[in-house]
């Protein structure tokens, strides 16, 4: 058999050192910016360790800058060559997401970043979402990356976020209809039994367009990021039927990228907690699909 990872993983605020535009980190500078580039690829080599190989497709986000892909890309490092994908977004947090295409594996075939305002008021403002057309196994795919907005504040954009689902749903059913193979990967400040996840896996004759692997990890207590005490798998990646192969999700959360305290050994490792440094890798941990398909 053929295997094929698609990771997706958010990197928790991912800026260039010194950067004037970055509003969320405490006393960033060029050390724990070198330190977290380090940390971040140390957890690459870390899956391909343990899965016998680097992803084929690597979603991100929380980029603050193109300097971050290509310091992550670099020389020496485990994704080196690694073909980058991304646009800053107007975003009040000065973040965005990117993609990252194995040249071993995939082949890009184009690309886009679609935008969903709701109206003009700036509170909704938004990350782009990344569309890319990718040919990874002899198997095309139309391959999202998202962000979609938080819950902070009292949720105050809630609407924005099913907003942009909707319309999102309305570009996978059409996909469908032609035939397209989609995977969504993303951190969806939803987890997988809300009705809005739901709802996007399906057209309007309850035909399913895509799966959820995640949703069975979720029914487990498995989890990608914590919101104090209380888990939460807001990271997912959604995919069409593959008819020559199979499936199976999985949350990466090795004991290398965990809080070393005995107490909290389940959370994730994070860069800052608030804005205390901690040092760590992120506060979510990468989640992947691995694909297995028959030798051809």
């Amino acid at each position: 058999m053929n295997k094929e990872i698609f990771l997706f993983y958010n990197v928790e605020n991912f800026f260039p050192p010194n950067d004037s535009q970055n509003p969320v980190l405490y006393n960033w500078d060029d050390y724990k910016y070198e330190l977290k580039v380090r940390k971040i690829s140390q957890a690459f080599r870390f899956i391909k360790d343990d899965l016998g190989q680097l992803p084929a497709i690597i979603g991100l986000a929380e980029i603050g800058d193109l300097r971050v892909l290509e310091d992550l890309t670099k020389e020496h490092s485990p994704l080196q060559s690694y073909e980058i994908i991304y646009q800053k977004s107007d975003d009040s947090r000065g973040l965005s997401v990117a993609l990252l295409l194995n040249p071993d594996k995939c082949i890009l075939r184009s690309f886009s970043f679609l935008k969903f305002p709701l109206d003009d008021n700036p509170e909704f403002d938004s990350r782009d979402v990344l569309q890319a057309e990718v040919m990874v196994s002899n198997e095309k795919f139309q391959v999202f990356v998202l962000h979609l907005p938080s819950k902070r504040n009292l949720d105050i954009k809630k609407n924005l976020r099913n907003h942009i689902l909707k319309k999102l749903r309305s570009i996978f059913v059409e996909l469908h209809k032609k035939g397209e193979k989609i995977i969504i990967m993303g951190d969806f400040n939803e987890n997988p039994d809300q009705n809005i996840i739901k709802e996007i896996c399906k057209d309007d004759e309850n035909n399913t367009v895509v799966k959820n692997p995640f949703e069975i990890l979720f029914d487990h207590n498995v989890f990608s990021t914590f919101h104090g005490k209380k888990g939460v798998l807001f990271d997912q990646i959604l995919i069409s039927e593959i008819e020559k192969g199979s499936h199976k999700a999985l949350i990466f959360n090795s004991a290398k990228l965990c809080n070393k305290d005995r107490k909290n050994s389940q959370f994730p490792l994070r860069t800052y907690s608030g804005s205390r440094y901690i040092g760590g890798y992120s506060d979510h941990f990468p989640v992947a699909l691995l694909l297995e398909y028959p030798q051809q």
